[in-house]
């Protein structure tokens, strides 16, 4: 089923992706009630309110207040888990008016077999703060930083919060879904503006920012079919020079008047 766009709605908005031939499905979630996660479940139920609890690809996920968080992580990490692999962000501001935070723990202890990864999820709103597990986790203080610089979450007690892949004066973040998929203004002048300054936004143009363009006639960026040669010189046209490659559909390789075989030779 196809969703239909409400008019005048920003497409760099939209949260999900409509795709008309093929649906991912979501993936299965069992109960992890007799399962070895269920102790883990039990430890965390007597401190914590756990909002909800469920075996994903073999992976004991709970929901928790946002407030709980810090202090659920404090304790995953008594009962084993020591190692924080990941943390992120998913962007639900249009549909939603929120974020979701996930964490991925891991414990590599040998009685931990039946019971290795351990998830953590909550919500948090645009402009709302968030407790920061670097106390706890060495490998927070760079998922933070980077939650921040594509997000823009902010991480209460982060002792260096501040940009890990754009500038620092780098304005937006990419990964938000109203962030413009080729860059804003501020993208697409950047470069020109910090090395050669403003004045030369006439001179020289903005940056080409689509990835998908080629240009056959760029010598010097692109590789011409037909016409390889030395990088930076001119295109030139000589099919006799490359004669000996040859296409099974194509007669001849160059751009006066190629002529295309109606079947194979």
């Amino acid at each position: 089923m196809i969703r239909k766009q409400r008019p005048n709605a920003n497409v760099q908005k939209q949260v999900h992706y409509s795709d008309r031939f093929h649906v991912v499905p979501n993936t299965p979630k069992k109960s992890l009630i007799g399962t070895p996660y269920e102790v883990i479940y039990n430890h965390l139920s007597y401190s914590y309110p756990i909002l909800q609890h469920f075996l994903e690809l073999d992976c004991a996920v709970f929901w928790v207040q946002k407030s709980d968080l810090a202090g659920v992580a404090g304790y995953l990490k008594r009962l084993g888990y020591e190692t924080l692999s990941e943390m992120s962000a998913i962007d639900f501001l249009e549909k939603r008016g929120e974020f979701e935070l996930f964490y991925q723990f891991v414990s590599f202890a040998p009685h931990f077999a039946g019971k290795r990864r351990v998830r953590l999820k909550c919500t948090l709103a645009e402009n709302e703060p968030m407790d920061s597990l670097s106390h706890l986790f060495r490998s927070a203080l760079w998922s933070e930083r980077e939650a921040y610089d594509m997000f823009g979450i902010i991480f209460k007690d982060h002792p260096h919060l501040c940009r890990i892949l754009m500038p620092e004066d780098w304005v937006g973040h990419p990964l938000r879904k109203s962030y413009p998929l080729k860059g804003d203004e501020h993208a697409a002048w950047y470069e020109v503006d910090k090395i050669f300054g403003k004045e030369y936004r006439k001179v020289i143009g903005p940056e080409q920012r689509d990835s998908a363009r080629v240009d056959e006639k760029d010598t010097f960026n692109f590789s011409k079919i037909g016409h390889e040669q030395s990088k930076g010189l001119p295109l030139e046209d000589n099919p006799s020079k490359y004669a000996f490659q040859k296409s099974l559909f194509v007669k001849d390789l160059h751009t006066k008047e190629p002529t295309e075989l109606k079947k194979r030779p």
